[in-house]
């Protein structure tokens, strides 16, 4: 990848069929996938199924109004302590006006009931569930979709139903408050993500920032209407490196608080590249492991003092 690009591909999913691979423009889209997740790791996605009206009710019906809650309330939110990234985020280190509540399971519709009972116990509820379940479902589409059309690009299509059956999602819905101030400031460290994929859904203000693989960083600016698909460290170690697995930030400034609703895909099967990507011009790079193991690390004082934490952890 070079230094002259300033921004990412966008691709259109107009006319691409979750529930019929290979139909329409499928092939064509594929292609466009693969091209900006082995160069950038990132692209902008065009996906009508998420509709202006679900995304505006989304924000503005359930994402906002969760984040104008007490503090003692959204600290429900809580999976416990073997799970440190599943629920509420808020009070982190350098990251004062960052919060985050996250849905296991979002995509499917009991845990979200569980979720708004837990924090609006009584039922009155009903609008939040309906948008927020909707909303999920369609970043899990393009989630998978995204996702088939990689095992398909790398030849390994046959995984993709095992893979389904053993991968999950987490829904995070993020509030950056931010101060009126011409100055950029962190809304969330640099990282990669340590899924498969993350599908990221911003409302209005844009933020989150990519590092190109030469370092330079770049504004993520797709259309409003757009969404984000990264690859997480889990898909760059299960593909023997050959996608990347960018770095990236969220950076705000001035009076608008920014607000983000990310699908992340996590796998629960044992994280090795098959037989089929490792050959003598792709020597294994990573040893197996588990994202749960990996996850633990990343959060351990040792994993801090890494950027790249999958290399630390398991780089061959």
């Amino acid at each position: 990848m070079g230094g002259e690009a300033t921004e990412l591909p966008m691709i259109d999913f107009s006319g691409v069929v979750p529930s019929v691979p290979g139909s329409g423009p499928w092939a064509a889209v594929r292609a466009q996938v693969m091209d900006a997740l082995t160069t950038f790791g990132c692209f902008g996605a065009h996906y009508p199924p998420l509709t202006p009206e679900l995304r505006a009710s989304l924000f503005d019906g359930a994402v906002k109004p969760l984040f104008s809650l007490p503090v003692e309330t959204k600290r429900r939110n809580y999976y416990g302590p073997d799970k440190p990234l599943h629920g509420y985020l808020g009070g982190l280190p350098g990251l004062d006006a960052y919060e985050s509540l996250a849905i296991i399971d979002g995509p499917k519709p009991e845990p979200v009931r569980a979720f708004a009972d837990l924090i609006w116990p009584g039922g009155a509820n009903a609008g939040f569930c309906e948008v927020v379940h909707g909303a999920a479902k369609r970043f899990a589409e393009l989630e998978e979709t995204v996702r088939r059309m990689i095992l398909e690009g790398l030849g390994v299509a046959k995984y993709h139903e095992a893979h389904n059956e053993s991968t999950w999602h987490l829904l995070r819905m993020s509030e950056y408050k931010v101060p009126n101030a011409d100055e950029k400031w962190i809304g969330y460290l640099s990282h990669q993500d340590t899924n498969s994929l993350s599908v990221v859904c911003q409302h209005e203000v844009d933020g989150l920032e990519m590092q190109t693989r030469d370092g330079e960083w770049i504004l993520v600016k797709p259309p409003p209407t757009s969404l984000i698909v990264m690859v997480g460290n889990a898909l760059r170690a299960w593909t023997n490196g050959r996608l990347h697995a960018p770095f990236h930030r969220v950076m705000v400034r001035g009076d608008v608080t920014r607000y983000s609703a990310i699908l992340f895909s996590v796998p629960e099967f044992m994280i090795q590249a098959p037989d089929e990507l490792v050959d003598e011009d792709h020597p294994p790079r990573f040893k197996p492991y588990r994202h749960n193991d990996f996850v633990g690390f990343c959060v351990s004082e040792e994993g801090a003092h890494h950027d790249d934490k999958l290399k630390a952890f398991c780089a061959v």
